[in-house]
């Protein structure tokens, strides 16, 4: 397994470097060079080593996973020298929902389904578990899919910060914000957050739960993901850089597919309730700073938490050769 450990190394460095990424850019301008791009390159560069090794010598992926796994590598390339262009055109660097960065997520998820795809074929003999890698694929999958939002979990702090006269942003950035609101949280309109937060891991939570035939997977990538953002969050605060909301409330998702099997509908139901009201309680209470959250929004995330279940009908798992519990 030391071929995938590594494919989880150059993910876990994408993961740091991205998270330190988020957070940089709340501080500073825009560069290329920073230490949180350098730290993603070397991950990246880990990855793509890995990638040629498996095109020179086929051993243990698939075509079609190591195909895509290209592809997304390909569409990352293309990203960068577009992702500069617009840095150029529109100057500074303060949100992550710009066009140019959707082609890194893209790439990124096309990596990650890749690889996890090539390591869930080579070991197919095996049942998953949430001991084995899956757990880490998952959680690269979930972390990429989620960090869009870190424009609102970060801007929730860094504009509480800025409108008490504590900013740390640096004078550059001051400078150039002229609405800090629509500048701070990168222009999003605050319904976004919750009713993409529940789309995604509601999807990869059923996803998982169909392929790997397994309902702790998704609670545990899930937890150790949060745990992973609360260590960055911690790092962070030491160092003086800008810090996040944890979403937290991300897990009773998974929970409750994972407490409820008979019915997906209820389990999806109950667990988009559970995530949205806990969220709004949080919020309301100011025990932590949430991005923006209005009542109506309950709605829009019940819907979907109720209707996601049905991909269900138009999923195919894959076959397991055997049934062992071994842990790979």
């Amino acid at each position: 397994m030391k071929y995938y450990r590594l494919w989880v190394l150059a993910f876990l460095l994408k993961f740091i470097g991205s998270a330190w990424d988020a957070s940089y850019h709340f501080k500073y301008l825009f560069e290329e060079y920073s230490i949180p791009h350098i730290v993603n390159t070397i991950g990246f560069i880990l990855g793509a080593f890995l990638l040629i090794q498996e095109w020179r010598r086929p051993q243990y992926m698939d075509r079609f996973s190591r195909n895509l796994i290209t592809i997304g590598y390909v569409l990352f390339l293309i990203g960068i020298p577009l992702d500069f262009t617009y840095h150029i055109a529109y100057g500074i660097d303060l949100t992550t929902w710009s066009p140019t960065h959707f082609i890194y997520y893209i790439g990124t998820d096309m990596m990650i389904i890749g690889v996890w795809r090539g390591y869930f074929i080579h070991t197919r003999e095996i049942q998953p578990s949430w001991k084995s890698l899956h757990t880490w694929f998952a959680m690269y999958l979930l972390e990429c899919l989620m960090f869009p939002n870190m424009q609102q979990e970060n801007g929730a702090i860094s504009y509480d910060q800025y409108i008490h006269g504590k900013s740390i942003a640096s004078k550059e950035i001051l400078e150039l914000i002229s609405d800090p609101a629509s500048q701070i949280f990168g222009g999003i309109p605050e319904w976004v957050y919750p009713i993409y937060s529940i789309l995604m891991i509601a999807l990869l939570t059923i996803l998982i739960i169909r392929f790997c035939r397994d309902y702790t997977i998704p609670v545990m990538a899930t937890a150790l993901y949060l745990l992973l953002r609360f260590i960055g969050k911690a790092v962070f605060a030491v160092v003086g850089y800008p810090t996040s909301y944890v979403p937290i409330t991300l897990l009773f998702i998974p929970l409750g597919y994972f407490l409820i099997r008979k019915d997906t509908r209820v389990a999806g139901l109950v667990g988009s309730l559970a995530y949205f009201l806990a969220l709004y309680l949080i919020h309301t209470s100011g025990i932590f700073i949430t991005p923006p959250l209005v009542i109506w929004e309950l709605v829009p995330v019940t819907v979907i938490g109720v209707l996601v279940p049905a991909i269900n009908l138009w999923v195919k798992p894959f076959l397991l050769q055997k049934t062992e519990k071994k842990i790979v």
